[in-house]
């Protein structure tokens, strides 16, 4: 019986491990997750700023081109 002893302590030693590895690589999942959603958000800002002004600059253009008509009606 006294034999046995060790091995079961080794091994809910190794159980235990496992238990904080397995909930270590959750909450780094999860971190991860988190961070490449604010990068992929950022990226989304950025590119909806450079339509907003390209739609701006395609009004401002149009806009022009709409008073150089009416004038050479």
């Amino acid at each position: 019986m006294s034999n046995a002893a060790p091995h079961f302590f080794t091994l809910s030693i190794l159980f235990l491990v496992l238990i904080a590895l397995v909930f270590a690589m959750k909450n780094g999942a999860a971190a991860y997750r988190s961070r490449l959603e604010a990068r992929r958000q950022t990226a989304t800002d950025e590119t909806l700023d450079a339509l907003r002004q390209e739609v701006r600059a395609l009004t401002t253009r149009m806009t022009a081109v709409e008073k150089l008509l009416r004038e050479v009606e």
